[in-house]
This record gives structure tokens, sequence and C-alpha cells, in this order.
């Protein structure tokens, strides 16, 4: 390979690794081929400018061998990262075309080249299980692809930034009954996270996890927030201390909240439909850490199963009025709504429509994403 002098700040490839990948790239260089002579295409089509056919003959390796720099999501002694680095290869192969795109697109835009930086394992999450076991790798890639140009498109630049390249943004604070506060956050995915990419995070004011909501959005021709994860605080005191947020939060539990602030989200990008991932199509299924009973909670919230492993939730979440609870109880009724509505205030703020970047209109131009969502959802009864 053509030797090149590195950029300022830019660190050289392992050696291990390149000798692990040199092997497959041989081989990943023939499926592309293969697969861009079937389409009739002498490239593919990407986001941003074409990357130009290299002079030693291979096609645009530079952003495969630039995928396995800095890869500190590879953990483990020499011969691991080999062997991680080898794995990561190879399953790429068999998609090589549409894994191409995504690389370029992950490295032609600066604030996604920057968030891979923090996140190495973006550049693989759809080689891996993902929201729902039964996708497939074309699927999660498409989903994954589909939800950060919607986050480019409709987030602040500096909210982006916040999220998914510093790892938090702090969204506001929630007072409690005894005038405690929670916190508020956006996360992006936690490393080696398979539940989606973007979570809503409430803390206590010293930074300690108490719920997490996490989702994607799937942003094509009907808008939708897929939900992957709604989890409360680990550790033996788990239980308990949802018992003590819940009073704090004047009888509201945690996970309804979460479930608030999700439509509040959705709500606040004009997205109307709602998925959440069931039991069987968690990823996590049939793991010892996956205790959560998912079914249950999204029957109760109005979901309607559908196949392959998904409910459908209502559009608008269903409140009791005032008339229908009890008078001794209204006051606390009250308050659930007030924090239900400061609660929804601090997400809509954040989330401002920006400008539009000036590089993303063509980027939008050259490229079609196909279709995530299933066929059967189009006939799928969307009730209040």
């Amino acid at each position: 390979m053509n030797e090149r002098t590195l950029l300022p700040g830019e660190e050289p490839l392992d050696a291990e690794l390149v000798f692990a990948a040199s092997g497959c790239a041989f081989a990943a260089q023939r499926g592309l081929e293969r697969e861009l002579r079937t389409a009739g295409a002498l490239s593919p089509r990407v986001a941003g400018p074409l990357e130009s056919h290299a002079t030693d003959g291979h096609f645009g390796w530079g952003k495969w061998f630039a995928s396995l720099r800095d890869r500190h999501d590879w953990a483990g002694s020499p011969s691991q990262r080999r062997v991680s680095a080898a794995k990561y290869l190879v399953r790429a192969i068999g998609m090589a075309v549409s894994h191409h795109r995504f690389l370029t697109f992950l490295q032609d835009h600066p604030l996604m080249r920057a968030a891979v930086a923090r996140d190495p394992r973006l550049q693989e999450r759809h080689l891996h299980r993902f929201v729902n076991r039964h996708w497939h790798r074309p699927t999660r890639l498409r989903s994954i692809e589909s939800h950060y140009r919607s986050m480019l498109k409709r987030m602040p630049a500096t909210l982006f930034e916040a999220v998914y390249v510093r790892g938090r943004a702090t969204l506001g604070e929630l007072a409690l009954k005894d005038d405690s506060r929670l916190q508020l956050h956006l996360r992006p995915s936690i490393a080696m996270g398979c539940e989606g990419e973007l979570g809503l995070e409430l803390t206590d004011t010293n930074g300690s996890m108490l719920y997490r909501l996490v989702f994607t959005v799937i942003d094509e021709v009907r808008p939708t927030l897929t939900i992957g994860c709604i989890q409360g605080p680990d550790g033996e005191d788990g239980r308990e201390r949802v018992r003590v947020l819940t009073r704090q939060m004047h009888g509201m539990r945690p996970k309804q909240l979460m479930l608030e602030l999700a439509y509040a989200f959705a709500e606040a990008y004009g997205i109307k439909y709602v998925l959440a991932v069931g039991n069987e199509a968690h990823p996590l299924h049939k793991r010892r850490r996956f205790l959560a009973d998912y079914d249950a909670f999204w029957l109760e919230q109005g979901g309607v199963a559908l196949n392959g492993g998904w409910y459908v939730l209502p559009e608008t979440l269903h409140h009791r009025s005032e008339a229908d609870v009890p008078s001794k109880h209204r006051s606390s009724y009250r308050k659930r709504g007030e924090l239900r509505a400061q609660a929804a205030q601090l997400i809509s703020q954040a989330l401002i429509q920006p400008a539009r970047w000036p590089e993303r209109e063509r980027v939008e131009q050259g490229v079609e994403l196909p279709r995530v969502l299933p066929a059967m959802l189009e006939g799928a009864r969307w009730t209040s």
C-alpha cells in the first residue's frame, strides 16, 4: 500500500492490526468489485464527495483501514485485538458496498468523525445484534444511518456535539417532593450497547443513574421512534430505590415518566409513530442480565403486538381526567401533571430546530435509504 503523511495529531495504524487485516482486505476487495459489477456501477453512491480510486488499484481502502485506527473498544491482548480486527473485516465483507457507504458517511462529516473518535464501535454496531434480534445486518445498518442523518438534520449542532462527541448533554433539573433534585440528560449509546443510539437518562445530583430509556429514530417515509430499552437502577437495593423515587415523584412510576419523555421527544420533532421491542425480540433475550418484562408494560400503555417482536404504542398516552381521581388524591394528581409538564419542557427547549448544515443538502441528495420498518406497519391502526 502507498505510504502517506499522517495528519497532525493522527496516530499510525497498529501494525499488528494491519497484518491481521491484510488477508481479509484482498477478499473484501474482490467481494466489493463483484457487487459493483452486479449493480452495474463503477462506484457506489455515497454521502458527500466520492473517494477517488487509489493509484495502486485498491478501491477506496483508505476508509476501511482508517476504521481500524484507534479502536479502544477492542480490549485485551495484542492477539485478541487482532482477532477482533479480523472478525470485523470478515463480517463487513458480506455487505461490502453498503458498509463502504456507511464508512464514507462517518468519515466525511466532521461531527460524525468526532462521534466515531469517542465511540469507534459505531463503525460496526450493525454487525452485531441491535434493537431487535430478528433484524439482519442490512436493516441494522440502515436504521443506524437513518438515525444519525435525522439527528444531524434536526438537532442543534451544539446539542449533537454535546451528546455524541462529549458523551452527555444535561438538559436541566426536576424538583421532587422533598425538594431534592433529579437531573435529566441525553446520552449516546453505552459502550458495546445494542439497544439504541440515543438515551434519556435520569440521575441524582451525584450523577448516579436512576432510570434510562434508549431509542433510535428511523426517519424515513414514516418517521418512527423505536424504543429498545427502559431500565432502572442496578444493584440489590434497586427496587427500594425505585419505590423511594416513586414516592418522591408524587406517586408517578419512574418508567412512566421516561415513556412520557420519549413521547415529548417525538412530539418536538413531529414524530407520531412509536414502536417498542418486546421481550422475545430484545437483543439480550435469554441472557441472565435481561430481567425486564417489557411486554406487560407495553400492553399496559395500550400497545398492540405486531409480528417481528414489536409493539406499536398509541399516538398519545392516556391520562385520567381529574374528575376520575378521588378528591383525596387530586393534589398528588396535579403535582404529577406538573412534573410531566416540567420534564417535557426541558426536552422541547433543548430540541430547537437548527439551521441546515450547508453540506447536508448535498449529502441527502446523494443517498437513497431503503425502507427499514416492516411493510405490515402500513396497515397498522394507530390509536390514542
